[in-house]
């Protein structure tokens, strides 16, 4: 009668790999969180602004509410365009690297002819 006995030293191995999985999906599901954040608060101050934009054009005050309503989205564009880009660096890390293998290849091949 055999028994299946992982090493300690597997089991240990798999708990930190799980924690790290763990880890990086509760990091997703906070980026996740930011965006959907991002995107109401954009829609919202977008409205604003329009609404703004449509009720007087000449008083100080509202154009330094536009000025600020302005600025924020831009800074909102940035954190989410940051946020898609950081979601997308694995793929085109392996599009980048995948792609130089294979031109590598491809002249190494040529070359050996």
């Amino acid at each position: 009668m055999t028994h299946n006995v992982t090493p300690v030293h597997e089991e240990t191995e798999l708990d930190r790999e799980i924690v790290e999985l763990e880890s990086a999906i509760s990091a997703l599901k906070h980026r996740h969180e930011d965006v959907q954040l991002g995107e109401r608060e954009r829609v919202v101050l977008q409205r604003q602004r329009n609404e703004l934009k449509s009720t007087s054009r000449n008083h100080p005050e509202i154009r330094k509410e536009l000025k600020a309503i302005q600025s924020r989205l831009e800074e909102l564009d940035l954190l989410l365009e940051s946020r898609l880009l950081n979601l997308w660096e694995p793929f085109w890390q392996a599009v980048r690297f995948g792609g130089l293998g294979i031109v590598i290849g491809w002249f190494l091949c040529s070359w050996g002819r």
